[in-house]
């Protein structure tokens, strides 16, 4: 399910919930805990290897801090995606994307705070839409998501056919 949201966006302070929010730019500004906690969620090597591409493709992390630790984070990339993407992008667009609430920080409404604080900051830096999607059956992101500025505009499959991208937009509410 594709969502947009129209830049800039107006304050909410309402939306935010408690915590710190950080964004690093570089894996030499993440604490090596940080890094730790961050690549503790699947296998190390193959986890360090994605945050090093996704650093190197000029992605930006973005934390929610609560009680000094890591409870949330997410992902942002202007006028590109990390993976090929359901549409296209311009150079004032910015793709938020992979965002995660630890176990133990969930039910307290970290991740719409995460998604609302980050547009407030990328709307002080020209662009003009912001994009996100989640997956049909997760209804946890879904339900996040009606309580940020971004609205839904529509669903859609895609998959690689050889070189070629390949997007199928759904009329059904669940692709």
């Amino acid at each position: 399910v594709l969502f947009v949201c129209e830049l800039p966006v107006a304050p909410d302070e309402k939306r935010f919930a408690a915590g710190f929010l950080e964004r690093k730019s570089s894996l030499s500004a993440l604490a090596s805990d940080d890094l730790e906690r961050l690549v503790s969620l699947a296998d190390s090597s193959a986890s360090r290897q994605r945050v090093n591409e996704r650093f190197a493709a000029q992605a930006e992390l973005w934390l929610i801090r609560c009680q000094g630790i890591i409870a949330a984070f997410g992902w942002t990339i202007k006028g590109k995606t990390i993976e090929p993407h359901f549409l296209p992008l311009t150079s004032r667009d910015v793709h938020l994307f992979d965002f995660f609430v630890f176990p133990e920080f969930r039910g307290r409404g970290l991740n719409p705070s995460l998604v609302s604080q980050i547009l407030q900051a990328v709307s002080r830096e020209n662009l003009s839409r912001a994009f996100i999607e989640a997956a049909a059956w997760n209804n946890p992101q879904l339900s996040s998501l009606a309580k940020t500025p971004f609205h839904r505009i529509g669903a859609a499959r895609k998959f690689q056919l050889g070189k070629s991208l390949v997007v199928i937009w759904s009329q059904r509410e669940q692709a």
